[in-house]
């Protein structure tokens, strides 16, 4: 695979939340949980096996996909049709559940290695990226892409709202001048569909959330 392939949705946001090199996490678990369960639901939605309307998911299409992680999700919506409120899925799947879809997806493409590291306070695992520039892609794509004024394609937008949902933009986004980031934020107000910027909102929501409570 190369720099310049386009991974799933979730996968991107995994490696743009991690170091590239040493594969250090850049946000809380927490935070990471519910990035990675928001960006699998938003990959069903670019599969175009689901929609989001008024804060709720809606099933248009039940057929599987051609990826198992997504496959995984949409067997587990169809499994609990009585619960559509799209907060309460990512809140379900931030629990762990999307976070080890898309690590063992990765793990999967050769993509990380799995590491573990003893301490006096136990194991500690983590996933390191197996090449940094294929790591460091998709942060570099999307900067590059607004650097020259170009538009971004729709699921680099989706994952531009979750970078920022998930204030990864103060690691990735620094390198952008006022004019850069003016235009990032025009192009997701513009262009991304109604139901993938309804689901960024409902992530950073539930994000905000989160912080509050760790700080109570």
């Amino acid at each position: 695979m190369t720099a310049s392939a386009q991974l799933p949705l979730a996968d991107d946001l995994f490696l743009t939340a991690h170091d590239s090199v040493k594969g250090k996490c850049l946000l809380s678990p927490a935070t990471l949980g519910l990035g990675m369960a928001a960006a699998l639901l938003g990959e069903l939605v670019l599969w175009r096996r689901l929609d989001v309307v008024d804060g709720k998911l809606q099933i248009i299409d039940d057929r599987p996909t051609g990826d198992p992680a997504a496959n995984a999700v949409l067997d587990q919506l169809l499994r609990e049709g009585h619960h559509r409120a799209v907060r309460d899925w990512i809140s379900f799947l931030a629990t762990g559940v999307a976070t080890d879809l898309v690590e063992r997806r990765l793990a999967r493409a050769a993509l990380v290695q799995r590491q573990e590291k003893r301490g006096l306070f136990g194991s500690k695992v983590a996933f390191v990226p197996t090449d940094s520039m294929i790591a460091g892609w998709p942060a570099t794509r999307i900067r590059t892409f607004v650097g020259r004024g170009e538009l971004l394609d729709i699921p680099d937008l989706v994952l531009t709202g979750l970078i920022l949902a998930t204030g990864l933009d103060q690691h990735v986004f620094l390198t952008l001048d006022a004019r850069d980031r003016g235009q990032l934020f025009d192009q997701l107000k513009r262009r991304l569909p109604a139901m993938l910027l309804e689901l960024v909102g409902q992530a950073e929501a539930a994000v905000g959330d989160a912080v509050m409570a760790r700080r109570a």
